[in-house]
């Protein structure tokens, strides 16, 4: 199957075609704060390296969180429109898991920490099977990271820690965890990123699994109230 995937969710977008398991493009782009617009030229720019037209596809994956309460809804929307006028099924992703599947070399377990700001942290525990599957250990879940860490005590393999939190709270994570706490190098620059590719890939093999089209159901990964809905609630 031919497939685009869209990430939005975190300060990079993402962008990715792949024609079954072969990634074809994958590119990200600054987004933060107010890019979402540069997303649809970015699409438009895969389609010509590629040299497909969008009536090529049969498949959309779009990241749906947790991450920007806009961003998320920027590449849902794009995704919908995209899906619903070529008349092809969508699937969502969690952002989570397609930061963890960055990783598919490592033999245990991937641990994504994204900073949702105030000492918390959304996070979620994966597994690495064949294939490119991944088993789900820890749903997507905003807490301290006092009680991620101690939580994850209790694990007896060495976890590897990915994403914007994991940079930001290393010292942290470290500091409670000891050697079991495993964290990415980066080059000065880079980003912590789902990648288009591997959101298309995991979408994939979504739609195999349940084929069951989500472009009237998928809905955005919020895990926390947004700062509107609080002052809406304190009657502000």
């Amino acid at each position: 199957m031919r497939v685009l995937g869209i990430d939005t969710s975190l300060p990079t977008g993402t962008v990715g075609l792949i024609d079954g398991g072969h990634i074809l493009y994958e590119k990200g782009i600054p987004i933060r704060p107010g890019g979402g617009e540069r997303i649809p030229a970015l699409i438009d720019k895969a389609f010509q390296v590629v040299g497909w037209r969008p009536e090529y596809l049969d498949l959309v994956a779009v990241g749906r969180g947790p991450g920007s309460y806009t961003g998320i809804r920027v590449g849902l929307a794009i995704g919908k429109g995209i899906a619903y006028s070529l008349g092809i099924p969508l699937v969502g992703v969690s952002t989570l898991l397609a930061l963890a599947a960055n990783n598919p070399g490592w033999p245990g377990l991937v641990c994504p920490v994204l900073d949702a700001r105030r000492g918390m942290v959304y996070t979620a525990l994966y597994l690495h099977k064949e294939q490119g599957n991944w088993v789900e250990l820890r749903p997507p879940e905003l807490g301290p990271l006092a009680e991620l860490t101690a939580e994850l005590k209790k694990e007896k393999t060495p976890l590897l820690f990915v994403g914007d939190g994991a940079r930001l709270y290393r010292e942290e994570i470290a500091t409670a965890l000891g050697p079991a706490a495993v964290f990415q190098d980066r080059e000065e620059g880079e980003t912590d990123q789902a990648n288009g590719g591997v959101v298309a890939f995991l979408g994939l093999l979504r739609w195999q699994e349940k084929r069951k089209d989500e472009l009237f159901t998928c809905l955005p990964l919020y895990l926390q109230r947004t700062e509107a809905e609080i002052r809406w609630g304190k009657g502000e």
